[in-house]
This record gives C-alpha cells, sequence and structure tokens, in this order.
C-alpha cells in the first residue's frame, strides 16, 4: 500500500526530473559549442586546504592572528573530518552480509564449524561499524577540546573547521540510522561468536565490544546526542556555539562557499547548530529565545533553500531538524521556518529549474561572449614582454574569468542537485498521479 505509492512517486517523481533536464540540456546546447583543448587537461576543484598540515604553527604565535594551540586544533580536526569522511562511504556502501550466509545444520561439529566460519566472514565488516563507535568518543574530545579554545578574535578558522567536523558527525549519524542491516549483521555475529568463543582469542574484549555496539545501533542519532550533552558542560558554549552559527551565515551570505557540497554542509550545519543549543526547560540555553542567536539571519537562509543534498541520494530537510529541537513550537520557530502563504509559494518556486533556465542561459550566453575575447587578448599578449602592472592586469582577468565560469558551473550543479533532493522529499501521491493520468496537468507531478 503505502510502500508501493512511495515508489510509484519516486519514479514519477525521477521522469519529472528526466524531462526538466532534457528541456535544459536543449536550452544549453546551441551556447556550448566551444571547442575543446587540444589536449586533457587533468585539475581539480578539490585541492587540499592545508598541505603542510601546520607544521609551522609555532610562527603564528607572536603575529596573534592564529595560537599555536588553534593551529593544532585545525589540523587535529582536519584529521578528524577525513576520518570521518572515510567512515562515511564505508558506512553508506555497507550491504547487509549475513543474508548471504548459509544456515548452520548437520551434526554439532558441523554447526560449530559453519559457526566459525561465519563469524570469520562477518568479523571484518563489524570491525568496521565499530570503528564507527570509536570515532564517537574520538570526535566529542576532540571537539569539545577545540570550542575550548575558539575564545578570541582569530578563532574564524578553527571555528569554520569546527563546523566541518560538526556536519561530517551529523552525516554520520544519518547514514547509520537507515542502516538496519547493522543491527541485523551484528545479531548473526553474535550468534556465530557465542557458538565459537571457544575457539577465538580475544574473546572476552569481542563479548564487550558487541554489547556496548549492540546499545549503540539501538540508539539513535548517539553521535550528536553524546556531542551535545558534552558541549554544554564547557563553559561559554552558548557563544561558541553561535559564533559558529554566525560565521556559517556570512560564509553563506558572502559568496565564500564555490562547490555546492560547500554551500549545503553550510546550511545542514547552521540547522544542526540551532538543535546543539536548544536544550530542554532548565537544562541550558533556548534556541527560539537566546538572544546571543541572529535567528533572522538564519531564518532568511532557510527559507531558502530548506532541502538540501546530504549525502549520496540522501536529502536533508532542514525544518525537520529544527522540529527536534526540545523546545520547538511553530510559533517560537516563525523566525526560521516558511509559514506564510507567499513565502511557501515563493518556496516551491525557488526548486524550478526550468523557470531558473532563462537566468542561467543569459548567464552561459554572455560568458561564452567574453571568454574568446579574453582569450584572443592573452594570446596577442602571451609573447610580448609585458610590464609588472600589464602582466598582473592580464593574470587578474584570466583569474577573474576561471572563477565565473567556476561559479556559473556551480550554480547550475546545485540547482540541478537541490531540485532532486526537493523531489525526494516530496514523492508524489496516487492522487496526483490518477490526476496525470486522467489528463490533467503537470503541476501536481511537478510541485
Amino acid at each position: 500500500g503505502s510502500r508501493q505509492s512511495g515508489s510509484f512517486g519516486l519514479m514519477a517523481a525521477a521522469i519529472s526530473t528526466n524531462e526538466q533536464l532534457a528541456s535544459l540540456q536543449r536550452d544549453f546546447a546551441p551556447h556550448l559549442e566551444l571547442q575543446p583543448p587540444r589536449e586533457r587537461v587533468a585539475c581539480s576543484l578539490r585541492p587540499r586546504a592545508n598541505p603542510t598540515n601546520y607544521s609551522d604553527r609555532k610562527a603564528f604565535d607572536p603575529t596573534g592572528v592564529l595560537s599555536a594551540d588553534e593551529a593544532t586544533g585545525m589540523a587535529e580536526l582536519e584529521a578528524l573530518e577525513a576520518r570521518g569522511l572515510e567512515l562515511c562511504s564505508a558506512l553508506y556502501t555497507y550491504r547487509s552480509i549475513a543474508r548471504a550466509l548459509p544456515t548452520a545444520g548437520g551434526d554439532d561439529e558441523n554447526k560449530r564449524a559453519m559457526y566459525l566460519t561465519s563469524f570469520e566472514v562477518l568479523h571484518p565488516h563489524v570491525q568496521r561499524v565499530k570503528e564507527l563507535m570509536y570515532y564517537k568518543d574520538d570526535a566529542v574530545a576532540k571537539f569539545c577540546a577545540s570550542l575550548a579554545l575558539c575564545t578570541g578574535p582569530g578563532s574564524d578558522g578553527l571555528l569554520l573547521a569546527l563546523s566541518r567536523v560538526f556536519d561530517v558527525v551529523a552525516v554520520l549519524d544519518s547514514i547509520k540510522d537507515t542502516k538496519a542491516c547493522l543491527s541485523n549483521d551484528l545479531s548473526v555475529y553474535k550468534r556465530a561468536f557465542a557458538h565459537c568463543r571457544a575457539d577465538v582469542t580475544n574473546a572476552d574484549a569481542i563479548f564487550n565490544s558487541n554489547n556496548a555496539l549492540q546499545l549503540f545501533l539501538a540508539e539513535k542519532g548517539p553521535l550528536l546526542s553524546a556531542l551535545k550533552a558534552a558541549v554544554h558542560r564547557l563553559p561559554g558554549a552558548e557563544e561558541s556555539i553561535c559564533a559558529m552559527a554566525h560565521l556559517c551565515a556570512e560564509a553563506l551570505e558572502g559568496g565564500w562557499c564555490l562547490l555546492p557540497a560547500e554551500r549545503h554542509r553550510m546550511l545542514r550545519a547552521c540547522a544542526c547548530l540551532v538543535w546543539l543549543l536548544d536544550c530542554p526547560a532548565g537544562g541550558g540555553p533556548n534556541a527560539f529565545l537566546s538572544r546571543k542567536l541572529r535567528r533572522d539571519r538564519l531564518g532568511r537562509l532557510f527559507k531558502v533553500s530548506p532541502v538540501v543534498p546530504l549525502y549520496g541520494d540522501m536529502h536533508a530537510n532542514l525544518p525537520l531538524i529544527l522540529r527536534r529541537c526540545p523546545n520547538f513550537s511553530p510559533a517560537a520557530a516563525a523566525e526560521l521556518l516558511p509559514h506564510s502563504r507567499r513565502e511557501m509559494e515563493s518556496l516551491t518556486g525557488s526548486y524550478d529549474v526550468v523557470a531558473a533556465a532563462g537566468s542561467l542561459r543569459s548567464l552561459v550566453v554572455d560568458y561564452t561572449m567574453s571568454l574568446p575575447t579574453l582569450l584572443l587578448r592573452a594570446e596577442a599578449l602571451g609573447g610580448r614582454r609585458l610590464g609588472r602592472d600589464e602582466r598582473g592586469a592580464l593574470a587578474r582577468a584570466v583569474y577573474e574569468q576561471v572563477l565565473r565560469g567556476c561559479r556559473y558551473m556551480a550554480a547550475v550543479h546545485s540547482r540541478l542537485s537541490e531540485f532532486v533532493a526537493w523531489k525526494c522529499a516530496h514523492p508524489v501521491g496516487d492522487a496526483a498521479l490518477a490526476e496525470s493520468a486522467a489528463g490533467g496537468t503537470s503541476e501536481a507531478i511537478n510541485g
């Protein structure tokens, strides 16, 4: 019933998505007839932000810009983020192993041999899941230690590093909560371990870690819950959380994010930071009453992009994140969420890629007209010895042109990925499908 309706809704969303993508391709095709380069150019928009890992951190102390402790914290957070992203990939691609294992049968000796084999097959995969449990303890400890350093004016870099780790923790929790196969594999693993425990080394340590993992998997959002409990034991936690949220908002408003993934990460972090700040009555600050949090500033962001990509084919619904706050109410969250009819209509239109095709098309036309002019100018001046000012002006023009092209590509990619996330968050119901089949308008499916 409901599962079949949901699958039909997603299928209709996919069909509508393909139609809109085909429309965009037809619109942009006439303007993309540039000659490709003669040789393939290898480039990346994801360079390492810190190739030296702050090995020169001691030199920062006399400048007053960044202390050695902050640099050390940023280096640890970047390593923690990289480890968390690896766990995201491993967890997202995890598939059940226990379903492929045969049921133990035959005499006792044969059963014991089969259980031992099942244990050996499952053991490396369960160990990977246990890495997530161990990551929680490391993430909470290093996050709190670095957050305690965010007291001076030169902490922006540390706050941004904290926001990246915080988002990785939130993504890990979201992926883990969707993986029911983790608990299934652990149950089969524990059953096999119970029958072959005498043949396994370090049996006591495995037994204890299995029990801990079972409690970890049974809890919803264990990483964020542990992080929230630890953060609010720190002095000045409210000021640091608000500063982190405001810095993410400043990055979004100021166009600091070149890649769509960075922009989506900032939006997710803003919503999760509101949840992190909010505590039950008497247990800490109220995010919806705190004078230190600029809710109007965050609300302008949430009302434009309430649904953003999360990881892979998953999406993050920012209003749902806010609804998990202990002090949430529609009246209290009026500054943060769209509620008027005009805001809801504007919100639906902001995800319409076909409506945005006109403005994107004009940007592409303008870019393709200015690019040949700049290339001819660079080619004409390439064989001459230029003065310092003339050489700097040409380099600046090339840099701005490349940056503008990257921003246009990012804008198209961001539009499409957010459109797909919106469609996944709003699957089409049976009524809309029936109306479409009867010859009605396609607004019900597109909406």
